[in-house]
């Protein structure tokens, strides 16, 4: 009889969702009561009419329930006996006797050395939503729209014309290679881009394809974050190579790890200092390269935002086309939902590169390429670049004359000459981890500058963004900064 069952098996049936027919939440009640032990195996179950009575449901539903649970093998029949639980199960049972009640020992499952390894790895800084002042963030109520809308319209017209390919669909292709021939002074064909779901799995292929376990790779100190995991992924080492107002130092990393062959930088624009990288440094890297039989993974993550001039030439198109894999994305160019990016690959790395990512996914979704590229062919896309270019200067000037205002005795602006943050350095002996902690507390995305470093050299300082922000919304997020100091200053 159901009475004779302990009313707790059934709660899962009581307690699980209405969106799911009685035969199934039935059938999942019971599944779960013999793979816990709670029924054993023999254990007889409810005839059907009491356990209709018992639970309030038709006949139909409990004998669609069993038979669910004979099909899948939980249960078993005996001709005018009724339903039993499947002796045949491989269940670790506990006997429930007082002289043999001992927990059986489970041993959990072994992780990785990968697994393990990335346990440790710093944690990239967290987003929360409605945080003022974060750095990275698009200006996303100026995107426009209406243009993308049609766009994914069409690429669904398109869809059913198209074939999905591994390197990306072709049409995107060949618009990113023409923009960047034509804007970043990169040297390349359409057959050399690969599309990527963001720059951060463009770095984690490329590193796969480069670094043996043990190696060391060279990075900027201060730098990205997301690097990290990707480097430890690959089992390789991070060797921090300090950057100055010129750029990342690359005898600083070589003297750590002199038998180095791949550098990791951002060239345009350090993140999040904002330096670049100078011609004389640039030149030295190619050169230490083509020398060494080394790589240059230039991650060219926002130079399109550079407000004084025109986007310097990439490390790449100077003549690094044989030593230099090229990033980008266009999540923070365009919206942070657009999980596309890409990589210009040397000739030698194609095939490796194609091999590695057929095993790796498969390919990138078309859907949201086709719309990109049809984005780029119609010139929505230069001209929401235009236009942010604008937006972002404006942005930047309001924030800076902001916290001239409020807080200039107590902030130094580092300058840059683009971008979607700036950076302030803040007194020497102040901590920059508690300040964020603090506008944290009042809903403030301002980073710590000194999370970025990896090396024992630290610089203390505040990374603030503006590109995602009214001017309202600047001066609201400024206000409630200097706040925060001023609570900090009282501590």
């Amino acid at each position: 009889m159901a009475s004779q069952f302990p009313s707790s098996l059934f709660l899962p049936f009581q307690e699980s969702s209405s969106e799911l027919a009685q035969y199934t939440r039935l059938f999942r009640a019971f599944q779960q009561a013999i793979i816990n032990g709670d029924l054993t195996p023999g254990a007889k179950l409810p005839a059907s009419r009491a356990l209709c009575a018992e639970l309030g449901i038709s006949r139909n539903t409990v004998k669609t329930a069993y038979e669910m649970l004979h099909a899948e093998g939980y249960v078993e029949t005996r001709h005018g006996a009724g339903s039993f639980v499947a002796t045949n199960l491989p269940l670790d049972t506990v006997d429930q006797s007082e002289d043999q009640a001992q927990p059986q020992a489970q041993v959990p499952p072994k992780l990785s050395a990968m697994a393990q390894t990335l346990v440790g790895v710093r944690k990239p800084n967290q987003m929360k939503t409605g945080e003022l002042l974060l750095p990275a963030q698009p200006c996303v109520n100026s995107f426009p729209w209406s243009q993308w809308q049609r766009a994914v319209a069409s690429a669904g017209r398109q869809m059913k014309y198209q074939q999905n390919s591994v390197m990306g669909n072709s049409q995107l292709r060949e618009q990113i290679a023409n923009y960047l021939r034509v804007v970043r002074g990169v040297k390349c064909t359409t057959d050399q881009v690969m599309i990527c779901s963001g720059s951060q799995q463009a770095m984690f292929l490329a590193l796969k394809l480069l670094v043996d376990a043990g190696e060391a790779v060279i990075a900027e100190d201060p730098g990205y974050q997301g690097i990290d995991g990707a480097i430890a992924a690959v089992g390789a080492t991070k060797i921090p190579a300090q950057v100055d107002k010129q750029g990342i130092q690359l005898e600083d990393g070589l003297q750590q790890a002199p038998n180095a062959r791949v550098v990791m930088l951002t060239p345009s624009r350090n993140h999040p200092l904002g330096h670049t990288l100078s011609l004389d440094r640039r030149l030295q890297l190619l050169q230490w390269a083509k020398r060494n039989g080394s790589w240059l993974i230039e991650d060219d993550y926002d130079s399109e935002f550079r407000f004084e001039q025109q986007p310097l030439t990439s490390l790449q198109g100077l003549g690094g086309q044989d030593v230099v894999i090229y990033t980008g994305t266009f999540s923070r160019i365009l919206h942070p939902g657009i999980r596309l990016g890409y990589m210009v690959l040397p000739e030698l790395l194609l095939e490796p590169a194609t091999r590695a990512k057929t095993y790796m996914e498969g390919g990138t979704s078309i859907l949201p390429q086709l719309a990109l590229a049809e984005f780029m062919s119609s010139g929505h896309f230069a001209s929401h670049v235009r236009r942010m270019r604008k937006l972002y200067h404006q942005r930047r000037e309001i924030l800076h004359s902001a916290i001239d205002a409020r807080l200039g005795a107590q902030l130094s602006l580092i300058p840059s000459d683009g971008g979607m943050h700036s950076v302030y350095l803040i007194p020497e002996q102040w901590d920059d981890r508690r300040i964020r902690q603090l506008c944290e507390a009042r809903g403030l995305g301002i980073r710590d500058l000194s999370r970025y470093y990896t090396g024992q050299k630290r610089t203390c300082g505040l990374v603030i963004g503006f590109a995602g922000y009214s001017e309202a919304e600047i001066n609201t997020g400024v206000d409630r900064l200097a706040a925060a100091i001023d609570l900090y200053s009282s501590e």
